[in-house]
């Protein structure tokens, strides 16, 4: 069955590139029309680098423009879309690859983001220039607002806690057995990768790593059924529907997924899934409608596609604790940023039509 969703995806992808190339051809009007240099590619390599370890891609990647001046507001949105769409698609391969869920509710939940993303990007693409940078102002103090969750430990964590009666670890040949068992009951353990039958787990005091069943462990839910996936597809319907203004799907998409009480981890296919096919149907929209910057978009894509592979495939995870810090703090200020911006520009609209004072 993964494999449908594998050979759905690559035709959506390939779909994807066959409009955005034909359409750059046939419009040499399209905004920053070029071949993009080191800079942009740059950025596209370590947006997604740092994307797919959990910082996120949208809200560097606008801060960044928007500190060198690289796109203008109103292009933003499509600029992120475009260009990060490919490189989403190669995290998700990866990702759906390599974790376990259920595939009902991974299904589903990406078809409802699919929807929300189309009806989005409709209207994101026809909005003015100042509702845009109001959007997009709010879009990242609600990032800000995540990755401060995140790094204060407010965020779903992962953890397990056995239950009682639970089967032992079954450890890797490289960790002795002695190392985390024997397993009792009650005992937290971090949740490495979830699995259908077994799920990699790693003893946060000793740090060794092993496997458990996942029947044994609270906290291990793959999927949700009845009214709990109907709130769910709402849920994803409305994440897919914003997403096109440049508020990321991950963060909330890991709230909502944690509330229908499946594990955090076990919930990044269906994030990576979802954007992954979202974000194609989001970009054509963008594409058509000239509302993006090549330059920018074609280097987010040439750099995010190996930056995304490195990190999944290669580093895996990095100490981003501080990293986190530092991006909350500039995404609050560039944020803050738009949201002047476009009260500037209201007040500079309104004062030419002001009667002039009487001398």
């Amino acid at each position: 069955m993964i494999a449908i969703l594998f050979v759905a995806l690559g035709i959506l992808a390939l779909a994807f590139v066959l409009v955005w190339v034909v359409d750059v051809r046939q419009h040499p009007d399209t905004p920053d029309a070029g071949a993009p240099d080191a800079e942009r590619v740059a950025v596209g390599f370590f947006a997604n680098f740092f994307d797919a370890l959990g910082i996120g891609s949208f809200a560097t990647s606008t801060t960044y423009f928007r500190f060198r001046k690289l796109v203008r507001d109103e292009l933003i949105p499509g600029t992120l879309n475009v260009g990060h769409c490919l490189p989403t698609v190669t995290q998700a391969f990866i990702g759906i690859a390599v974790i376990a869920v259920d595939f009902v509710t991974l299904v589903l939940m990406i078809a409802a983001a699919v929807a929300g993303s189309w009806f989005g990007a409709g209207i994101v693409a026809r909005m003015p220039r100042r509702a845009i940078q109001i959007g997009m102002g709010v879009a990242l103090l609600l990032a800000a607002f995540f990755m401060f969750a995140s790094v204060m430990g407010l965020m779903p964590s992962g953890q397990l806690t056995v239950r009682p009666g639970g089967t032992a670890l079954r450890t890797e040949p490289s960790v002795t057995a002695a190392a985390i068992e024997p397993l009792q009951a009650g005992v937290t353990l971090e949740l490495v990768n979830a699995g259908r039958e077994w799920s990699k787990v790693k003893d946060p005091t000793t740090k060794a790593e092993g496997h458990v069943q996942t029947a044994a462990v609270d906290g291990v839910v793959l999927g949700v059924r009845g009214w709990l996936l109907a709130l769910a597809l709402v849920g994803s319907f409305f994440l897919g529907s914003i997403m096109p203004l440049g508020i990321g799907y991950y963060a909330p998409c890991m709230v909502l997924i944690a509330t229908l009480g499946m594990n955090p981890v076990a919930a990044f296919p269906i994030m990576m899934g979802a954007c992954a096919f979202l974000m194609p149907v989001a970009s054509m929209e963008f594409v058509h409608k000239k509302r993006y910057s090549l330059r920018a978009a074609a280097g987010l894509a040439a750099g995010g596609i190996f930056g995304a592979a490195l990190a999944l495939l290669v580093v895996k995870s990095l100490p981003l604790y501080w990293v986190k810090w530092l991006v909350t703090v500039v995404v609050i200020y560039v944020g803050i940023s738009l949201l002047q911006s476009a009260a500037r520009e209201k007040r500079a609209a309104i004062e030419p039509t002001l009667p002039s004072p009487s001398r």
